[in-house]
Parts: C-alpha cells; structure tokens; sequence
C-alpha cells in the first residue's frame, strides 16, 4: 500500500511539474493542415503589423500557408508568440528546407529609421532619422547563419572560431552572397533589417535604453577594461581567437518578432551599399543598390562591442573583401519567390 501511495504522489508530481512546463515554455503550434487564404485575404492580413496583430489566430495561420504555398524553399513549421514590454506577436514560423535554418514571417509595416537627435551615444551617420514603410511581409532568419548551414551550402568553414551552432564568421559581403544565391536567399535591405530588429520598439535597443537591457538578452563586450581590450588586438593582429567571442545562436531571449542575437554577437551583412549618412534612402525598404560600391553596410554590433555599438540604429560600411572574426550575416528570404 505504502508503495501504491508512493507511486501514485510520483505521478501527480510529474503531471505538475509537465503542467507548469507547458506554461513557462512557449509552446509552438504546428503549420500542419493550415489551408491557405484568398489573395485578398492574405495580402491584406500581411501588408503591416497592426493588421497582422488584428487578424484571427485562424487568420494568421492561412496567410502563413499562403506564403509557403508561394515561395520557394520554405515549409511552414507553425506559429509561436513572442513578446517584450507590451510588445507582443504571434509570430509564424518556416523551415528553409536547403540550408535547415529557421524564419520567421516578418509582416509588413511603418518606423522611424535611424536615431533620434536626442538618443544617448548615437553617431551621426544615423541620421537623419526617416519614416520607412516595409510594404509587405519577408522572411527574416531567426538567427545569424550558422556554420552548420554554411557548410551544408558551401562545403566549407572559413570560421575563426568553430562550432556547428555558431554563426559563420571570417565571410566577405561577396561570399555572402553567393551562400545566398546558392540556397535561394538574398542579404535584408538596411531598412529591413532594421525594421525587424526594432519590432514596433523605439528604444536604443529593442530590450530597453539601459545598456544592461542589452547585456541581459544578446552577447555584447561586458569587460571593457584597457586590459581586454589590448588582449583583444593583440588576438587580432596575431590571427587568434579572441579572449572573448561569439556564442552559439538564439542562447538568449528572441526579440518579439522571434529573432535572436541581432544585438552583438556577430556584425551583420546588410545589402546595400555604404554611404556617409542614413538619408537620402529609400523610403519603401528597398536596399541601396551599387554593383561597384566598395563598401557595403554592416548591422548589429558584435560580441566584443561595448552597448553603444550594439544599438539597433547603429550602422557603417566596411569594404565588401572585409574578412573578420566578429563579422557575419542573417539571410532573407523575399514572399512569393
């Protein structure tokens, strides 16, 4: 009997402890058997975030099939919620079937790009600030592209620092490029990717303004003694690794359009072409576009960057043969191709 007793408070404990896991962990519906909406349906759900957020549950899934039924390369894996500070969306997600990373369904929509004049720390390449409007939906990669899907792609790692759930880094803008064409992706437009990076948030970064709102969701510089940052050029210069570096993706917090890390880690790879200041640019999210520019823009900041470095304004231009170890990139993928 005493065996019985013990045995069944075991199973009521496991049934409490799966119960209070299931609340905690988001959970992840699956795509599976979702119907596709109407063109009309769809395009209209999908043109920007507010009529995303306003659609059914229902709703969401179908435009999510509509999206998979029209591009290329991508199954819909279901849809997930995520949220910070009142931001809130849930968010569908795909299966890039080439190259085994996961997008996220970035809807369409209207922000401010650049920085404020009033922002702490900002540069003054990141302005002037500009309303940008994103007019549909695209692909976004959750996470930086990893050296497990570069190797599956190019047969290759040109990574400083190894490991299969790392990003990629040691990639020019051109060998990006081609990864992308070989797997059916193209780099994000600046616009884009800022636009996704901030998700409907207005702050430095899309944590917070406080540089330990950054520290506590991504992997940026906490150590800037003169120390560490003497050993990080001497690392540099001899070709070493860093005595810090980057860490495998999505170890900490998604932003509430389901992306990870594009905060530090590893610099990003935007499409466009460099210039001195935000504006003039492209107010419908299209890239900058110069086949012969020498510099293209990079995102994002990277591990060994202090939090202003990391903001989601911050931009600059490195010469597209750049090849460093805190330098990656996040592939797109465009709706309907």
């Amino acid at each position: 009997m005493r065996v019985r007793r013990r045995a069944a408070v075991v199973v009521v404990l496991l049934l409490l402890a799966g119960g209070i896991a299931a609340f905690l962990v988001p959970s992840r519906q699956s795509g599976r058997g979702a119907v596709p909406a109407r063109d009309d349906d769809a395009r209209r759900i999908l043109r920007d975030v507010a009529a995303w957020d306003a659609a059914t549950h229902d709703e969401r899934r179908a435009a999510a099939a509509w999206v998979a039924a029209r591009t290329q390369g991508v199954a819909f894996d279901g849809t997930e919620t995520f949220g910070f500070n009142g931001h809130r969306h849930e968010i569908a997600v795909f299966m890039h079937t080439a190259t085994g990373l996961e997008f996220s369904l970035v809807p369409g929509g209207t922000f401010a790009m650049g920085s404020s004049p009033d922002e702490a720390e900002r540069f003054a390449n990141e302005g002037p600030q500009q309303t940008v409007t994103i007019g549909g939906p695209f692909l976004l990669c959750r996470t930086e592209t990893t050296q497990a899907a570069w190797e599956r792609t190019m047969r290759s790692n040109p990574s400083l620092t190894r490991g299969a759930d790392h990003p990629v880094d040691g990639v020019t803008w051109d060998e990006s490029q081609r990864f992308c064409d070989g797997a059916g992706l193209r780099l994000p437009s600046e616009a884009e990717w800022e636009y996704a990076c901030r998700a409907g948030t207005t702050t430095r970064f899309w944590s917070g303004d406080d540089d330990t709102d950054v520290r506590r969701t991504d992997w940026i510089r906490t150590d800037s003694t003169a120390w560490h940052r003497a050993a990080e050029r001497v690392a540099a210069w001899l070709g070493r690794p860093s005595p810090s570096d980057h860490h495998p993706v999505a170890e900490k917090s998604a932003n509430p359009f389901g992306l990870h890390d594009v905060h530090g880690n590893v610099w990003e790879w935007c499409q466009d072409a460099s210039t001195g200041f935000l504006g003039p640019a492209p107010t419908d999210g299209r890239p900058r576009v110069d086949a012969s520019a020498a510099d293209c823009v990079v995102r994002g900041g990277g591990w060994n960057d202090v939090a202003r470095g990391a903001r989601s304004a911050r931009r600059f231009g490195l010469p597209r043969s750049s090849r460093y170890g805190i330098l990656g990139f996040r592939p797109a993928a465009s709706v309907g191709q």
